[in-house]
């Protein structure tokens, strides 16, 4: 199979280096990145031949799929011609900066016939299946509430670049906390199911240089009934990826950095923490095997499919409408 990586930073370079991890030969990635820096890169250390800084690079390449890591504004953009080609699309999360362009992409795609997959990559770690698992299990009964937190110190991210420069510091790039950090919302939302209505502050609070929000407050009521908060910074200097849901007999812990899943059942006053592997390599692997096994026809359904990154760019626009308008807004159907 033959696959394009748009977007040469540290994202695309993971899945180049996955890609070829798993047999894909470097004549077949092509690559396009604007900065010649990223490109020159790219050439030396994976000795990858194809490479150049348009993405019109693409229009005579016939590819099996394509990696969309470029900043969040130019997703559907990039994304819309290759999927009526029927090239199979795996995006970096969120979908895009505005849902402005979505119809474009799903006409696209169902145009081409071709299979998309959003990448919230927690969704392939083991810890956030376990989480998923134990919940809709009801172990100890049924979810009643919610408290997840995405807290991260934006310099602390690519401490080889000058956060300034770094996208998620760039409005038009479509960075920022509300989008960049939404993995914390798409875990509520895959877990505990959709969300029918926000109440958000979101804005800057910190001295961080950037030009877009550095933080977002949300209380979230979902369709089953569950209420909860989430919060997301980029200004929190002790890192934390959490997800707390209180249930009737007992509440369930979610440690993103732990890689574990901690259940206290009040019935019997015990605690058992569900241990996986301390590596988050394990879940790209685990993501880049499932958009193959859609390309190859192994497999039909997205686990991260279109339809919930759209409702997931629903929850967002819903959170910037209820803070610009103070009140309680509907995430659309």
């Amino acid at each position: 199979m033959k696959f394009a990586v748009i977007g040469a930073g540290s994202i695309g370079k993971r899945h180049i280096g996955n890609l070829l991890e798993k047999g894909i030969a470097p004549g077949d990635i092509a690559v396009v990145d604007p900065r010649e820096d990223r490109r020159a890169e790219i050439g030396q250390k994976f000795e990858i031949g194809t490479v150049g800084a348009e993405v019109a690079l693409l229009d005579g390449l016939d590819l099996d799929g394509a990696f969309i890591c470029s900043p969040t504004s130019m997703h559907i953009d990039q994304a819309a011609p290759l999927a009526e080609r029927g090239i199979n699309l795996l995006i970096e999360k969120p979908l895009d900066a505005s849902l402005a362009g979505v119809d474009r992409l799903q006409r696209a795609v169902d145009a081409g016939k071709s299979q998309l997959v959003i990448a919230y990559c927690f969704r392939f770690s083991q810890h956030a299946r376990k989480l998923r698992e134990l919940v809709q299990d009801e172990v100890v009964g049924k979810p009643l509430y919610v408290h997840g937190e995405f807290s991260e110190y934006l310099p602390d991210w690519h401490p080889w670049e000058d956060y300034r420069t770094f996208y998620m510091a760039k409005k038009a790039g479509g960075g920022g906390s509300l989008l960049d950090q939404s993995h914390i919302i798409d875990i509520a939302h895959w877990v505990l199911g959709d969300i029918e209505s926000v109440f958000a502050f979101n804005g800057n609070l910190s001295d961080l240089e950037v030009e877009t929000d550095d933080y977002a407050e949300m209380m979230m009521r979902f369709r089953s009934g569950v209420t909860g908060v989430i919060h997301q910074d980029m200004f929190g200097r002790k890192h934390a990826k959490f997800l707390e849901i209180k249930c009737v007999e007992g509440n369930i812990y979610w440690d993103v950095y732990d890689c574990s899943v901690t259940v206290y059942d009040a019935r019997s006053r015990t605690t058992v923490v569900h241990h996986t592997p301390k590596d988050h390599q394990i879940m790209y692997r685990n993501e880049r095997d499932h958009f193959l096994d859609l390309c190859a026809g192994r497999a039909d359904r997205s686990e991260s499919s279109l339809a919930e990154g759209i409702h997931g760019m629903k929850i967002i626009a819903a959170a910037q409408r209820s803070s610009a308008s103070g009140r309680l807004e509907t995430v659309e159907g």
